[in-house]
């Protein structure tokens, strides 16, 4: 896998270079060998957990390097979702799971249903909290449909896009960038502020986890839980 990476980012870095020169006959010839580059990393379905990271690393870093191409971004965000949905969402055996079939799937916990390193997400839809999955890119790998639905926004636009495009960038900076880097080194972390929702005042609190598939860090499980200020407000 690193072998046919290393390989791509050879020739990219070709690519860039026919671009600055403008050298149309290299830009096709190295178009044509790219495809099929990008074809074997995200085609081969891989079990070792360092396979999976180099995969999942590679789609975070072409989403970067291409950030300014809109095209880019588009087809960079369904090539990570399609390493989301191979290796994060749940096998179809899991339907007949227990915990599809017993007591627990009418309250699932989110440590329940995110346990094994699988994001199932029928049972994370039926969770009222807001949940994403970011990257250590900083970069949406997961979100669920209520999370989507207070950025108003489908879910399939939300994966690739960086955090500070969906939050701000000062709220990323100050709160969001430095406690996801605690807890990509394995912290738990738990974030509370306030904003303005409609024009009232929501009491965020954001819990943050290290979320894991096969012991290989995949990025941070976020948790949103919204409530209302009920801070004391100063009489008239």
């Amino acid at each position: 896998m690193e072998a046919l990476i290393d390989l791509f980012w050879s020739k990219y870095a070709d690519l860039q270079q026919a671009i600055e020169s403008e050298n149309e006959r290299g830009m096709v010839a190295l178009d044509r060998e790219l495809d099929p580059l990008l074809l074997a990393v995200f085609g081969s379905a891989v079990e070792d957990p360092a396979s999976i990271q180099a995969q999942f690393q590679f789609a975070l870093d072409l989403l970067n390097a291409e950030a300014d191409d809109r095209g880019c971004v588009r087809r960079n965000a369904h090539l990570l979702q399609t390493l989301v949905e191979r290796y994060l969402a749940p096998p179809a055996v899991a339907a007949t799971s227990p915990l599809h079939a017993g007591e627990a799937s009418d309250h699932p916990t989110i440590d329940q249903v995110t346990a094994s390193g699988i994001l199932d997400d029928a049972l994370l839809d039926c969770i009222s909290d807001r949940i994403l999955v970011v990257a250590p890119g900083y970069r949406v790998l997961y979100s669920n449909e209520v999370n989507a639905k207070r950025m108003d926004l489908p879910r399939q636009e939300l994966i690739g896009r960086h955090l500070a495009e969906l939050i701000g960038l000062h709220r990323f900076r100050n709160e969001f960038e430095p406690n996801l880097n605690r807890c990509f080194q394995g912290e738990n972390v738990m974030v509370t502020y306030a904003q303005q929702v409609d024009g009232e005042t929501v009491v965020m609190r954001c819990r943050m986890s290290p979320f894991l598939r096969s012991s290989t860090l995949v990025g941070a499980l976020v948790i949103i839980q919204e409530t209302a200020d009920r801070r004391r407000r100063p009489a008239a």
